[in-house]
């Protein structure tokens, strides 16, 4: 992508320390996993492996990151943001929403505003405009500040410079041809309505997804064109380029806006899909990094001074060569791959080994990262990382938990765990690199370690399940929910809690009065609240169905 996103030699010198370092000093140990006990409750056997769990240190980063939210909107207190890292600060909010949506989606049952606060909170954050809130803004730092050398705050197509009265204007923050934005606030939406069912997105995804498919299928001015406005059937990135991992993201959520709704707008990718398929492929068929759909706007861009020059349109060369090779990126392929492996699983399938033979780089027995560019391998520096952080979630979903672990080991281990005073809350100390890795290795170790995956998000929930038992209110400062699922199969709420002090949980959804059992016997009866159950559980922990 632009300038912005070059590497940091300051990051590449001290992570490399970090790494170093902290594989002699620190004594990182794995997350405790809640027992897992078989409770038999009227005949009914419930195992609790069965279900999904959490961990002790994921509710405590969890935790950890919704103190980033008591602020307001505009403030970013504890989010270490530096100029040098604008171009990148928007992706940490939407992979922190995707990681966040794994995480609720694994105790399903627990859906108090707890979680959903952090959700909206994300949204707010990433919406924030210049108008509101100035150089503190998500508009300002992913969209105008690049622009100060770019030139491209707003632009037509196909003439970005001197448009004339036939061109389209596709410009704009929030413009359909900046998809680096518009589709993971569409996709951040949604996914909050997915796990909390508040409506109150509803509009804005409409016209989202009403903006692509018009975008995909026609020329701009209402006449049907195959391939869309840009005829790739993808949408930019920027003014000039199109990418494979930015437009993988759109295609992602329409999957799950058609399961969600029962609508049929998939078919508008097609043409994409084949594009990225065939045209945007590299010489071992894996994705390349960018396309040109026309000539960069601005100065920054320069011809190779030896070798094939640049097409446009055209993929994009490679800068670490001069014999016409496609650019690459891991990063970007790991990202595809993973976004794209519920739409098209046959490709990511075999693309996946092909994509660590290349990009994998070997540490020990027990480490490995990823790499920027197969054609560069001896560095590491902020698109290393990146690729390294993607490829957790892609070898966790491709069920690849040998590689997952040597990169989780790489990625996690150089930092020291930070427990708060209270213990609730627990981050990485990421300053021996830079601070602001604090929050993305946060939510890293959600992305690579909850059992839920982008392939289970982009299904749709049964229509039944908003009419399920969950806890709708808790004293939530006061406990550790790791399981919380309505099993419907077998009529009852599971729950393993652990309660510092005494707490209250409030049901909704039972049809009766329930009981919650421990041990198979009844530890109490839920008393009614109205429409609703409670529960006071004594300091402890507990591991109880209730009926």
């Amino acid at each position: 992508m632009s300038k912005i996103l070059t590497t940091n030699k300051y990051f590449v010198v001290t992570f490399i320390l970090a790494i170093i370092l902290g594989g002699m000093t620190y004594g990182n140990l794995p997350g405790v996993e809640p027992a897992a006990p078989v409770l038999v409750v009227d005949g009914e056997t419930f195992n609790f492996a069965d279900y999904g769990t959490v961990t002790h240190e994921q509710v405590a980063i969890f935790n950890y990151l919704t103190t980033l939210f008591d602020q307001p909107t505009g403030d970013w207190d504890g989010w270490y943001i530096e100029p040098q890292y604008y171009g990148l600060f928007h992706y940490v909010l939407a992979f922190m929403a995707y990681s966040l949506a794994m995480y609720y989606e694994t105790t399903p049952g627990y859906r108090t505003d707890y979680y959903s606060d952090v959700s909206s909170g994300l949204i707010e954050k990433f919406n924030t405009s210049y108008a509101d809130y100035g150089e503190d803004s998500i508009e300002y730092m992913e969209w105008m500040y690049a622009s100060l050398y770019l030139n491209w705050t707003e632009y037509y197509y196909p003439d970005a410079v001197n448009p004339d009265a036939d061109d389209i204007y596709t410009g704009g923050f929030r413009g359909p041809a900046n998809i680096m934005w518009t589709a993971h606030y569409a996709l951040m939406e949604l996914l909050h309505e997915r796990n909390f069912n508040s409506a109150i997105y509803n509009d804005e995804i409409d016209y989202y997804m009403e903006d692509w498919n018009m975008s995909m299928t026609t020329d701009g001015f209402g006449n049907p064109q195959e391939g869309g406005i840009w005829e790739t059937g993808m949408i930019p990135c920027e003014p000039y380029e199109v990418w494979t991992q930015c437009t993988c993201v759109p295609i992602y959520m329409t999957e799950l806006y058609d399961n969600m709704y029962g609508t049929d707008y998939m078919p508008i990718w097609d043409f994409g899909l084949d594009f990225m398929n065939t045209v945007m492929q590299d010489q071992n068929g894996l994705f390349v990094d960018g396309y040109f759909v026309q000539e960069p706007i601005g100065t920054w861009f320069t011809q190779p001074t030896e070798g094939p020059q640049q097409q446009f349109p055209g993929n994009r060369l490679s800068p670490y060569r001069s014999d016409g090779k496609f650019r690459s990126r891991g990063y970007g392929v790991a990202w595809t791959l993973a976004f794209l492996e519920y739409t098209q699983p046959e490709e990511t399938i075999t693309d996946y080994p092909v994509f660590i033979e290349n990009y994998g780089k070997e540490l020990s027995g027990t480490q490995m990262y990823m790499v920027e560019s197969m054609y560069d391998t001896g560095r590491f520096g902020t698109f290393d990382y990146l690729a390294s952080l993607f490829t957790l979630a892609l070898a966790k979903q491709r069920g690849d938990f040998s590689t997952r672990d040597r990169i989780a080991n790489f990625m996690f281990e150089p930092y020291n765990k930070v427990w708060s005073a209270d213990g609730r809350e627990m981050h990485y100390d990421t300053s021996s690199a830079t601070a602001f890795l604090q929050t993305s290795v946060a939510y890293a170790e959600l992305w690579a370690n909850t059992p839920t995956t982008m392939v289970d998000l982009a299904d749709a929930r049964p229509a039944a399940f908003w009419d399920y038992p969950y806890i709708s209110a808790a004293d939530d400062e006061n406990v550790w929910v790791y399981r919380a699922e309505w099993d419907p199969v077998k009529e009852g709420f599971v729950l393993s809690i652990q309660v510092d002090t005494a707490a209250t949980l409030t049901f909704s959804n039972f049809d009766s009065a329930p009981s919650a059992y421990s041990g198979g016997v009844v530890l109490s009866a839920l008393t009614a609240a109205g429409m609703d159950y409670t529960l006071d559980l004594a300091p402890g922990t507990y591991h109880l169905v209730i009926k």
